[in-house]
C-alpha cells in the first residue's frame, strides 16, 4: 500500500520516502521517494515484484527499485534510489491486469478502454544495462483477469480472478490461460481460456452485506468491511476443465477503517 493511500499528509512528514516493511528483520524501513516532477509521490502506483526487484508503474512513469543491502556495512557506499525506465505507451489508469512470465524477467500488461491491447517489458539486466529495454506491443487483445495473475507451474498456466456483472451482482470466477511467449501474437483465440465452473460469489445464500443493521423499517449501512480470505487448490477435471480441489477454507478479517475506497474496488488474488 502506498503511504499516500493512508494519509495525504505523508509527503509533508520528516521521513522523506516510502514506508517499507522488511520481512527479513522484521521491521519497517523508510525507502527512497519515487522520482517525479513536480510531485515525487505518484498517485495509485502498481507495484510489481520481479526477480527480487520492485517495479512501480504509475502515471507517466515506470521505475525500478533494487533491494537494500543485507549487511549494515554495505550501506556506506550504497545509494538507495529509484531508477527511471522507458514510460509505458499506455495510460496507467487503463491497466486491467498484469502478470510476470515464468522466465522471471518479463512483465505482461493488458489495458482496456477504447484501444484494448497487451504489452510486455523485458526486465533482464543485460537489456537495461545497454539501454535497450523497451515496451513491446503484442496486439489488440487482452488477458481475461482483474488485477494480478500468477503463473502456476503445476498447471503450466496463468491463473487469476475474472469478474463480470450478473444482474445486480459482481460475480468472480477463477480464470486460466496458457502462458504466452514474448513473441506471441495469436490474439484472444490463442489464449486457451478456461473458466472454473464454481463461482466466487460475493455473498452466500442468506448472508447479509457486511455492516448492514436493521432498525425498524430502515436499513443502515456503515463503513465496516470484511476481507474474505479463501484458500483452495486448482486441478483439471476429467474433461480438461478447470476445477477447485478439495479442502476449500474461508476466513474473514475486519478491514481497518483507514483503508481507502480505492483499495476496496476489486479483490486481490494472492497466489503462494
Amino acid at each position: 500500500m502506498h503511504p499516500m493511500e493512508l494519509d495525504p499528509k505523508f509527503k509533508h512528514n520528516n521521513m522523506d520516502g516510502i514506508l517499507v516493511y522488511d520481512v527479513r528483520t522484521p521491521s519497517f524501513v523508510v525507502g527512497p521517494p519515487q522520482s517525479g516532477d513536480p510531485d515525487p509521490y505518484p498517485v495509485d502506483p502498481i507495484y510489481i515484484h520481479v526477480g527480487g526487484r520492485l517495479f512501480a508503474l504509475a502515471a507517466d512513469s515506470f521505475q525500478l527499485l533494487y533491494p537494500p543491502p543485507y549487511y549494515e556495512s554495505d550501506w556506506e557506499e550504497f545509494v538507495w534510489a529509484w531508477q527511471s525506465l522507458p514510460e509505458p505507451p499506455f495510460s496507467h489508469d487503463l491497466v486491467a491486469c498484469y502478470t510476470v512470465h515464468s522466465d522471471r524477467r518479463t512483465i505482461f500488461v493488458s489495458v482496456g478502454g477504447e484501444a484494448p491491447a497487451t504489452y510486455s517489458f523485458d526486465t533482464s539486466e543485460a537489456l537495461m544495462d545497454d539501454g535497450d529495454c523497451r515496451w513491446k506491443h503484442h496486439g489488440e487483445w487482452t488477458m481475461p483477469f482483474d488485477g494480478r495473475a500468477y503463473f502456476i507451474p503445476e498447471l503450466s498456466v496463468w491463473v487469476g480472478l475474472s469478474g463480470c456483472r450478473r444482474q445486480s451482482e459482481h460475480v468472480l470466477q477463477i480464470a486460466a490461460i496458457d502462458e504466452v511467449s514474448e513473441n506471441f501474437d495469436g490474439g484472444q483465440q490463442g489464449l486457451g481460456l478456461k473458466l472454473c465452473k464454481e463461482e466466487l460469489s460475493p455473498l452466500y445464500p442468506g448472508e447479509e452485506p457486511v455492516g448492514a443493521t436493521s432498525k425498524g423499517n430502515e436499513e443502515q449501512q456503515d463503513r465496516g468491511c470484511l476481507m474474505r480470505l479463501t484458500t483452495f487448490s486448482l486441478k483439471y477435471d476429467k474433461n480438461g476443465g478447470l476445477a477447485i480441489g478439495k479442502g476449500r477454507h474461508i476466513l474473514q478479517y475486519s478491514v481497518p477503517p483507514e483503508v481507502t475506497l480505492s483499495m476496496l474496488k476489486t479483490p486481490v488474488a494472492f497466489w503462494m
